[in-house]
């Protein structure tokens, strides 16, 4: 993948709404000066929700697939994270093993922190651990969210809701929302909406009539991120 300026890789993971970027200074840049830059080409696992250990990762740019542990044993794909999206501070609050599987879905560029590294701060200033209490927060509003389109009974609206999810561009939004682009198959797309193949196709293709959205190979883009808004809100 193309080489990123440091200086951009920190402001891709400081600069956006999450709870990363509302962290005090001072907590941003202890972590960065004590992370390592990894590139992943795609496909490759970050880490597995049957590994005992995780560590605290940070998309500065790329897109993640996240799995979670809890279900039959044939979970599907339950959400992809984009650039700004950190992950993997629940373990070091729980003293527990990850909940969720992640792999990289393109190539990948990460922050990591290793889970000693992140303990060893949370000692030396245990006022951070409200930060780590709001990324909690965070994470859950987040999951509520996702649940809570899962129960919209139109078809349409369930649709736009997710596709502006996976896009990046709902709380917490990507950092570049500008991209508004994610690489989902239809097959994915329709199981993530819960709808048939068969059910999506038509419904992809009256919101790329209306110009919200253009399809490619795999890959989906949002074009009109205000009028995908209206459709997710019945309006």
């Amino acid at each position: 993948m193309p080489e990123m300026p440091i200086a951009e890789r920190i402001a891709v993971l400081t600069d956006n709404e999450g709870w990363f970027g509302r962290a005090p200074k001072a907590f941003q840049e202890a972590v960065l000066a004590r992370c390592e830059w990894v590139e992943l080409a795609a496909g490759q696992p970050i880490h597995r929700a049957t590994d005992a250990h995780s560590h605290l990762i940070g998309v500065a740019d790329g897109m993640v697939e996240i799995y979670s542990r809890f279900g039959a044993g044939d979970n599907p794909l339950l959400h992809i994270a984009h650039e700004g999206f950190w992950i993997g501070y629940g373990p070091a609050v729980t003293g527990s093993p990850p909940q969720v599987t992640l792999v990289a879905r393109v190539d990948t560029l990460l922050a990591r922190l290793i889970m000693r590294s992140l303990k060893e701060l949370l000692e030396a200033r245990p006022e951070w651990w409200r930060v780590l209490a709001d990324a909690a927060m965070q994470q859950g509003s987040m999951a509520l969210a996702a649940y809570a389109d899962t129960l919209i009974a139109d078809k349409d609206r369930r649709c736009a809701c997710t596709l502006l999810r996976i896009t990046g561009l709902t709380y917490a939004r990507r950092s570049r929302p500008e991209r508004a682009q994610v690489s989902v198959t239809q097959d994915e797309l329709a199981t993530l909406i819960n709808v048939s193949r068969t059910t999506l196709v038509p419904i992809l293709r009256r919101l790329e009539r209306r110009g919200l959205i253009e399809q490619g190979y795999r890959t989906l883009r949002v074009l009109d991120t205000p009028g995908l808004e209206a459709v997710a809100s019945g309006r």
